[in-house]
């Protein structure tokens, strides 16, 4: 093998080398966003079961014992000192300032666990739920209207992007 042979090859082994390389970045790069994508779609799943346990219940709690409702009988939002979960939420604003989290690996179910959390590692699910001005739902009232903004943040420890997800109650 002379020289100019032996340089080609030191060239083709280089190339491929760098080939290689640029491989297993772009393979890299691909798992990232398939990891990413399934703590999205997880979190979205979290949140739909979260938001369909919250429509089950009443727009409000004095629902539960009257029929005809005036606006100054609706309730503030947010669990009275007798409610907890899941027993005693008897209207959807319950949720108001609730956080939960999928339990550590090795940590027994509580029943404050909610069952979209169940077999699952790292999330977070904050809850808000607000009065929102019926002509414009996406601004709060600070006194008590017919419609009802839930709002869920759901994070995972692997991933930086919160999912947010909405949910408009009207009565």
């Amino acid at each position: 093998m002379n020289t100019g042979q032996m340089a080609l090859t030191i060239a083709a082994f280089m190339l491929l080398g760098i080939v290689m390389m640029n491989f297993r970045s772009l393979n890299f790069e691909n798992e990232e966003v398939l990891d990413t994508n399934e703590y999205t779609q997880k979190a979205i799943a979290i949140g739909r079961s979260l938001i369909e346990e919250i429509q089950e219940k009443p727009f409000d709690a004095v629902l539960n014992t009257k029929k005809i409702v005036k606006l100054e009988d609706l309730t503030a939002c947010g669990p009275g000192s007798w409610e907890s979960y899941p027993d005693n939420f008897n209207d959807m604003d319950d949720f108001h300032r609730q956080v939960f989290t999928s339990p550590e690996l090795g940590d027994s179910l509580t029943t404050a666990t909610p069952q979209c959390l169940r077999g699952t590692w790292g999330y977070t699910v904050r809850c808000d739920v607000r009065y929102v001005q019926d002509s414009n739902p996406t601004v709060s009232s600070y006194s008590r209207t017919w419609s009802k903004l839930v709002t869920l943040v759901i994070t995972n420890e692997f991933s930086d992007e919160p999912v947010t997800m909405s949910y408009l109650a009207t009565h």
